[in-house]
């Protein structure tokens, strides 16, 4: 009997220990054996390089454009000023309130055949053009009024949803056109500590057709991944990890345990 004893008590640490989540399966861009070996870390130097890639977003219809326009020209012989005060370099304009959202309605929306309506310039087509593209176009027009101008674009409504085993699921609005996965999943607060950050799932649409990938944020390779940007529309979804179930609800499924363990014990020590 004694020995059944130091099975049920090996069978139960065995139990608890499989239900743990080593923190190679949590710690972001690992390399080798880094983590688990820290003292190989050498400090205050340049250990290794990446090429990331340049992402270069093409606009798209239903696109929101925040376009700002810098020139030499004088204040008062600058046309688009009286036209529209928010294309002007520098001016504070007025943004919606009260809506409980972070978009911005000021801005110009790129119409479904492709083309963005500016006063003075009237319809100018920049869809299919990424942003610096369209600067340099809009800057064509713009040279017939004004002198060296500069034009500024931003993508106002560049939106993606976080969903799954994160902090705060929504749908997110990003002040920067080109967000890593990193920084999406840091504007949901990070994964909760059920997410598996070694396959993040994500949907991504292209007109009619919508594709499925998943990106590996445990590895340092995913710094050279095509993956590493966040495109608009794009859908992230971060999966539980397979103790999900034991871990949620651990300190009621220990007691339990423990208190069958316990009982079991127990009625041995009786026959005992």
């Amino acid at each position: 009997m004694k020995i059944n004893q130091q099975k049920l008590l090996i069978l139960l640490f065995l139990l608890m220990l499989g239900a743990c989540v080593p923190n190679k399966k949590v710690a972001y861009l690992q390399y080798g054996d880094e983590y688990k070996n820290p003292e190989t870390i050498v400090l205050d130097t340049l250990i290794r390089k990446y090429e990331t890639g340049y992402y270069a977003y093409k606009l798209q219809p239903n696109d929101l454009l925040d376009i700002k326009i810098a020139t030499m020209t004088l204040t008062e012989y600058n046309p688009f000023k009286d036209a529209d005060q928010s294309l002007v370099a520098g001016n504070i304009y007025s943004q919606s309130a009260g809506t409980g959202s972070a978009m911005q309605n000021t801005g110009y929306y790129i119409e479904w055949e492709g083309y963005v309506s500016l006063p003075i310039l009237g319809k100018v087509k920049l869809a299919g053009l990424t942003i610096s593209q369209a600067e340099d176009t809009l800057e064509v027009y713009v040279k017939k009024y004004l002198e060296k101008p500069v034009v500024k674009i931003r993508i106002q409504n560049f939106k993606f949803s976080v969903l799954g085993e994160v902090k705060q699921e929504g749908t997110l609005i990003s002040g920067d056109n080109s967000p890593s996965f990193l920084q999406a999943l840091a504007m949901a607060g990070g994964p909760s500590e059920f997410g598996d950050i070694s396959r993040v799932k994500v949907l991504r649409n292209f007109g009619s057709e919508t594709y499925i990938f998943y990106v590996n944020l445990l590895e340092e390779d995913y710094l050279t991944t095509p993956f590493y940007f966040v495109q608009p529309d794009d859908v992230i979804i971060v999966t539980p990890v397979k103790q999900r179930a034991y871990l949620k609800y651990a300190s009621t499924n220990l007691a339990i345990l423990t208190a069958t363990m316990s009982l079991i014990l127990s009625v041995i020590a009786i026959v005992q």
